[in-house]
């Protein structure tokens, strides 16, 4: 049996406002993330404007689009997380966790509307190349040059952001690594494309590839759209972290026969979870009790979640043994959900 003190069996209530606390160092920092992440972003934005108004290349344009992006977009995330991570109150019972969500729902629309911007100008420029209107890359080996050296910034901005998005589960400050990390291909790419340009003189080569970059960048904006949609609409968590979850109630008590009727969905940071465990029918309802808030417990600090167990008792009275063969975890599918969860 579980044995579980006075001291620290408390409501769910009060679990889901520990779970939940979140130290304005924590905040603090994911911010000062977001920050750095900024201004370093404004540096190569400055430095690439001005290149592009000497060199003339398209895809300088690009690059440079994208960089003012990425200031936008971080600063906007500075002030998001801080949103996000406030604690829930009476309009917001859940918390305010989907606004990282929708931080990057904005993010993808702005990187999609971006590339189509660099598509149409593009073509244009296609269309003046092809009918002898041309003007030629000025500059072109120090700016292939320069684009090496935005690479390397690139990598060092998109490091910190992926340690910072793991420690604070930040789908925001995910998305912005993802999108720096893009950068770093992208700048590597501009580097290798101007050196192309600049020896082979073929006058529609550079908005030819500009428009290749921004189709890809598009991509990727379209990929981050989806993401950000899913959670918005509360698709269902990966199978792995589910798994994961799984065994973590397996192992937190030997009593646990079978777990199903298993939902999840994730809110910013945070995970809202239920489930049902199948328990010994002999058990009186204190130590089914006892069980119940020893998982949710355990699952909360675990996996910084909101949790909800519900009992059901078992024909079969036998005690499980923690050298049993493994658990059964049975995942029915729910057939009525409350629209309050």
């Amino acid at each position: 049996m579980i044995h579980v003190t006075q001291e620290n069996s408390h409501s769910i209530g009060s679990l889901q406002e520990a779970s939940g606390k979140i130290f304005e160092k924590d905040i603090a920092d994911a911010r000062k993330a977001a920050l750095n992440a900024a201004l370093g972003a404004g540096l190569l934005a400055l430095s690439k404007l001005m290149l592009f108004f000497i060199s003339g290349s398209m895809v300088v344009a690009l690059s440079a689009w994208d960089s003012v992006l990425d200031v936008c977009v971080s600063g906007i995330n500075q002030k998001v997380i801080h949103f996000a991570r406030q604690q829930p109150d009476e309009k917001h019972p859940y918390g305010h966790g989907k606004a990282e969500s929708m931080a990057a729902l904005v993010q993808g629309a702005l990187i999609v509307g971006g590339a189509l911007l660099i598509i149409i100008s593009s073509g244009q420029k296609l269309w003046e190349a092809f009918h002898g209107k041309t003007t030629p890359i000025e500059y072109p080996w120090p700016t292939a040059v320069f684009f090496l050296a935005s690479a390397a910034a690139s990598i060092i901005i998109t490091r910190s952001l992926k340690r910072a998005s793991k420690k604070y589960n930040s789908p925001a400050l995910e998305a912005d690594s993802e999108h720096y990390r893009s950068d770093v291909v992208a700048n590597i790419a501009s580097a290798i494309s101007i050196a192309v340009i600049a020896i082979s003189q073929i006058p529609w080569l550079d908005p030819l590839l500009a428009t290749l970059f921004a189709l890809n960048i598009g991509h990727g904006g379209s990929k981050l759209i989806a993401t950000s949609v899913d959670e918005l609409l509360d698709h269902d968590l990966p199978d792995n972290f589910k798994e994961e979850v799984l065994k973590v109630i397996s192992e937190s008590s030997d009593q646990i026969i079978d777990v199903h009727n298993f939902r999840g969905r994730r809110s910013g940071h945070r995970y809202f979870l239920d489930f049902h465990i199948t328990l010994p029918s002999n058990l009186d309802f204190s130590t089914v009790h006892e069980i119940t808030e020893h998982v949710e417990e355990v699952i909360e600090k675990r996996f910084d979640a909101d949790v909800v167990v519900h009992a059901d008792p078992s024909d079969n009275a036998m005690v499980r043994s923690r050298t049993a063969p493994g658990l059964h975890r049975t995942m029915h599918p729910v057939e009525k959900v409350d629209s309050q969860n």
